[in-house]
């Protein structure tokens, strides 16, 4: 029942109509991957320049979401630097596979460095026709002999302002609302896709006690795009002298997270679990999401306000 669940939503989201809702991965250990939709935080030194992520969503729920990324990133010197990024997303037959390019100009001050950033990206969006399993296969709506792919370009940008003990930063992704059509059937009937724009507000404030050995930081990250309702996540990460990490998050109308981080020399570990509040916890225990990451080069903290250890 559960698959067919899936399948239908595949077809409906292909038949002739644009697609206008929330279209873009969602990440818990959102602290480590703020860079993939917001180019301009290259210019936080203290995030990993090499960082792996993981997420299953909708655990027990066939054809849930899987996404897996790698990210990288290099300051070439105090006042640029530049990233790269591969993400793979899979949610039922729908299949995205992205390339990121993204650079970073920053001024630094001071009492606070003020970045700007622009990335290119190149988005496949594939259908997975042959694994379709319909009711009639003589239907001429459907072409089941072959899976279709399209690749467009996008482009995100943003900026960034960080000082001691603060930061906030605003992004558009898709910025040029990519249009894929298919022609996914035997009577001509096309299949439109539109990228949606999607727009990101995230700021933390960091809490330092007894001599930075423990900090409290609250975090409010805002997202909203057309056709979808307004969503946002608040959290509160606990850190132990930039070792040890936890935190207590909410995503509104979606689910309550937990996440536990660690950090040994120059690599850090992170897990978040969601405890999902919507109505689809009926049919799934939740979401895992892990995190890597590892500094290739001596960590130079700039002072200023960083998103975690």
């Amino acid at each position: 029942m559960k698959t067919k669940i899936i399948i239908i939503l595949t077809v409906l989201s292909l038949i002739s109509f644009k697609n206008y809702a929330q279209q873009l991965e969602h990440h818990r250990n959102y602290v480590y991957n703020i860079a993939i939709h917001n180019p301009s935080a290259i210019s936080l030194s203290e995030i990993p320049e090499i960082i792996l992520n993981h997420r299953s969503q909708w655990i027990g729920f066939s054809g849930a979401p899987r996404i897996s990324s790698i990210y990288g990133k290099y300051l070439f010197r105090q006042d640029m630097g530049a990233s790269a990024s591969m993400l793979y997303d899979k949610l039922g037959l729908n299949q995205k596979l992205s390339f990121n390019l993204a650079y970073s100009y920053i001024i630094p001050t001071d009492n606070f460095n003020l970045s700007f950033g622009l990335a290119w990206t190149f988005n496949q969006i594939k259908i997975l026709s042959t694994e379709m399993v319909v009711h009639d296969i003589n239907d001429q709506i459907l072409n089941l002999d072959s899976n279709q792919q399209i690749w467009k370009p996008d482009a995100n940008i943003g900026m960034m302002f960080n000082a001691k003990n603060f930061f906030a930063g605003f992004s558009i992704v898709q910025l040029f609302k990519s249009k894929y059509k298919f022609q996914h059937n035997l009577n001509d009937v096309s299949a439109l896709i539109q990228d949606a724009r999607h727009l990101f507000i995230t700021g933390a404030y960091h809490f330092r006690f007894e001599e930075n050995q423990h900090s409290i930081s609250p975090i409010l990250n805002l997202y909203s795009t057309k056709g979808s309702p307004f969503k946002f996540d608040i959290m509160a990460n606990y850190t132990y002298k930039s070792t040890f990490s936890t935190g207590l998050a909410l995503s509104k109308g979606d689910a309550l997270i937990f996440s536990l981080g660690y950090k040994y020399d120059r690599f850090t570990i992170s897990y978040a679990f969601d405890f999902v509040i919507s109505r689809i916890r009926n049919v799934s225990s939740g979401a895992h999401e892990i995190t890597f990451g590892v500094y290739l080069f001596d960590k130079k903290a700039s002072g200023f306000s960083n998103p975690m250890f």
